[in-house]
């Protein structure tokens, strides 16, 4: 749904050398604590948030999925009716998904309109993260497919690319892949930067793993969101993704999970992307404003905290469904609330 543009609630910019403070608390003492380093940026580049080191270099994993996804959504334009992507399908290329039902008939449902198979994936098998998810299959499957991979949807777009392009499609996840290749060049528009001067690796479903510095990772993630110029094909394809994760809230990632939640409340205003490693990403429409951030010790819970914390200090209003993730209360195994995660210092929740 669509709100009025709200008015940050601090002065802008906040620029410090010291990270994000994430506490976490027992009986009112701190027990632990995580450190995030977070660049909030405009397409210029400019760091209108900046705490710790903004130029820090960064795997965004998972989180640069809407960024990979241009390639595929650009694809859209002037292409046959027929053939264009449902907001569904934008969504799920996007998503780092549970494995429930819906995300993998959606995959495979993608792969059959493309005329390709199941087997070309290469992503390995993979049982859910999400426990009441992976409880499920195990009772219904002896053992997961590919297609069960929390990346199903970004290798299906993967292949569904390949297709439109013409390419063989064996080796599509290898860096030297037209497929891939043609995200790079994407990347590299959107970041400013020759990605290729930086390390790279795999990722754990088997695609490239790249890197840049936090601030320029952040700066693709303002121009997705409209702020600056982009060729018209470009800008579409943004919208496009953007209109189809808030169409298709649940295909980001799922139940239980915080971009699902971000992006049922506040899709049409904010694209949010979880990343592994403590990543998390979002493009804020409203304002043109690109973020990227990174708990330096790769817990994703300090990342949903920063990412909370930053959407409030924009000014939005977070709903219940967010702020659990944002702002959560730690229980123990008889539900009696023990503790809590969040953020300190300005961001704080006031």
């Amino acid at each position: 749904m669509s709100v009025t543009v709200p008015r940050p609630r601090l002065s802008l910019p906040l620029l410090s050398a010291e990270p994000m403070h994430v506490s976490v608390t027992r009986g009112g003492a701190e027990e632990s604590c995580h450190l995030v380093d977070v660049a909030l940026c405009d397409a210029d580049g400019t760091v209108l948030i900046g705490l710790g080191e903004v130029e820090r270099l960064v795997f965004p994993r998972s989180a640069m999925k809407p960024l990979q996804a241009l390639a595929l959504a650009e694809k859209m334009t002037g292409l046959d009716p027929g053939l264009r992507l449902t907001p569904s399908e934008l969504s799920l290329i996007c998503a780092s998904h549970n494995g429930q039902t819906e995300h993998v008939a959606a995959a495979a449902g993608l792969l059959a309109r493309f005329g390709l198979s199941p087997d070309l994936l290469s992503c390995g098998p993979q049982w859910s993260g999400d426990q009441p998810t992976m409880v499920e299959q195990v009772r219904a499957i002896t053992t997961p497919d590919r297609i069960h991979n929390n990346c199903s949807g970004k290798h299906a777009g993967m292949l569904v690319l390949g297709s439109l392009m013409g390419t063989d499609p064996q080796g599509y996840a290898d860096l030297a892949h037209p497929v891939q290749q043609a995200i790079l060049g994407m990347l590299e528009f959107m970041t400013g930067i020759d990605i290729t001067q930086f390390p790279s690796g795999i990722d754990g479903c088997g695609a490239p793993a790249l890197s840049a510095p936090l601030g320029n990772w952040a700066r693709g993630f303002a121009l997705f969101a409209g702020g600056g110029d982009l060729p018209d094909g470009r800008h579409a394809a943004c919208l496009r993704l953007r209109d189809g994760i808030a169409a298709a809230p649940h295909l980001i990632a799922g139940d239980r999970r915080m971009c699902s939640a971000v992006a049922a409340s506040l899709g049409m205003n904010i694209t949010a992307k979880i990343g592994a490693e403590g990543v998390y990403a979002a493009a804020f429409h409203d304002f043109g404003l690109g973020l990227m951030l990174k708990a330096r010790d790769g817990n994703s819970r300090a990342a949903n905290a920063g990412l909370g914390a930053v959407i409030h200090a924009l000014g939005y209003d977070l709903p219940e469904t967010v702020m659990s993730y944002a702002s959560p209360r730690l229980q123990n195994w008889a539900g009696q609330d023990v503790g809590t995660v969040r953020v300190t210092g300005a961001l704080a929740f006031s």
